[in-house]
């Protein structure tokens, strides 16, 4: 199934592993470079402005392609669009399989070719059917297959955005169930979603696909969280139930969704510090400061400048405990530094900061040799004869 040499893949991530080990000073320079020469290896685009570069690249070869067809065959297919997207799909899978022949892999014109061809296709579903519910499965199928077979991390969030696609369609436009359980049903999604990163990523034989296993788990837990956020949910009950919350009004189930709008944020940050998941608690901190923002956004107890003053001795009092609490643990969450981390920089600043707070004076050195007179050694005559 994989389109490339699996072999050359695991080089990929020893390499990988590799530069991790000599950013955290484990390995020498030379060492690296010995690892890296001495393995075959794809051709790869470590620098993300490079790959960006390749990318555009690819889109403009690809776009130039479509338009010579168009500019020899359109005349002849004036009346069939959707077989130009079907050949235009086509000729994305044949420049992907080219590509991945040659080894290209997170280059730059893989990823164009992946995702043009991508698009063709999904927008071949929707001329040919007239309806969004084929796209959607067709984006779970092919982002899936793109996912598997060229290890793409963008078409594994291609995937999971065709499943929230296809389960919002069958409720809002098919009726499958009502409209009001499409908070519950997101979240429920989400938590399937997480349980299959949880099942794949306990499989050791999956660490090829680590990045693409980052996205599921990524998207799992912000689906969850805002499948029932207050304000998702009350503008979606706006716009798709019709419902009008008059001043002092609220929607159906507010207090639920009031206390699980905090509730989620919390318990990641807690499930976060507890298994030692920096990805989880950064989405926990962000989401619990957007859980704030909602409740501001529809009812404002105090001034703006008062919420920020208490929220500045809050955050005070959490990082004051947080350092009392840490400052002697040697393990898990602790205070020490990161041996993957550059701390060159924060070094720097911690010299520069030093050396603008203390009060250094230049130094006047004593002068012990005092010339002339005699008074060194003989040398010189004195004022006495």
């Amino acid at each position: 199934m994989l389109a490339y040499d699996k072999t050359k893949l695991e080089n990929e991530a020893l390499v990988s592993e590799a530069k991790a080990l000599y950013k955290m000073k484990f390995i020498s320079k030379e060492q690296l470079a010995q690892t890296a020469t001495q393995l075959p290896l794809l051709q790869s685009n470590g620098n993300i402005l490079v790959r960006i570069g390749f990318f555009l690249l690819g889109c403009f070869l690809f776009s130039s392609v479509m338009g010579s067809f168009m500019l020899l065959f359109a005349p002849l297919l004036e009346n069939y669009s959707e077989t130009l997207l079907y050949f235009y799909a086509i000729i994305g899978l044949v420049g992907t399989e080219l590509l991945a022949a040659k080894n290209y892999h997170k280059h730059g014109l893989d990823d164009a070719f992946i995702l043009s061809m991508q698009v063709a296709f999904y927008g071949a579903i929707g001329v040919s059917f007239e309806a969004t519910l084929p796209v959607f499965i067709a984006m779970i199928a092919v982002g899936l297959v793109c996912c598997v077979r060229y290890m793409h991390t963008l078409s594994a969030l291609i995937s999971c955005i065709g499943w929230v696609g296809l389960l919002f369609d069958l409720i809002t436009k098919q009726h499958l169930m009502d409209t009001l359980f499409l908070p519950f049903v997101g979240f429920l999604l989400a938590i399937g979603i997480y349980v299959i990163y949880n099942k794949l990523n306990s499989n050791a034989k999956n660490y090829l696909y680590s990045n693409a296993l980052w996205v599921l788990k990524a998207f799992s837990l912000v689906l969850g969280y805002f499948s029932v956020n207050y304000m998702v949910v009350r503008e979606l009950s706006q716009s798709l139930m019709g419902i009008v919350v008059e001043e002092g009004g609220d929607i159906p189930l507010a207090l639920l969704f009031y206390g699980l709008t905090f509730l989620i944020p919390l318990l990641y940050i807690a499930y976060s510090i507890y298994a030692k998941d920096r990805m989880m608690l950064l989405v926990g901190l962000l989401t619990l400061g957007y859980s704030f923002f909602t409740i501001r956004y529809y009812h404002q107890f105090l001034p703006l400048e008062i919420i920020l003053i208490l929220g500045g001795i809050l955050l005070f009092v959490i990082a004051f405990g947080a350092m009392k609490i840490l400052k002697h643990k040697e393990t898990g969450v602790t205070f020490k530094p990161d041996r993957s981390s550059d701390s060159t920089l924060l070094l720097n600043a911690q010299a520069l900061i030093m050396a603008t707070q203390s009060d250094v004076k230049p130094v006047t050195p004593e002068n012990k040799m005092p010339f002339g007179g005699g008074g060194f050694s003989g040398g010189g005559a004195g004022e006495n004869f």
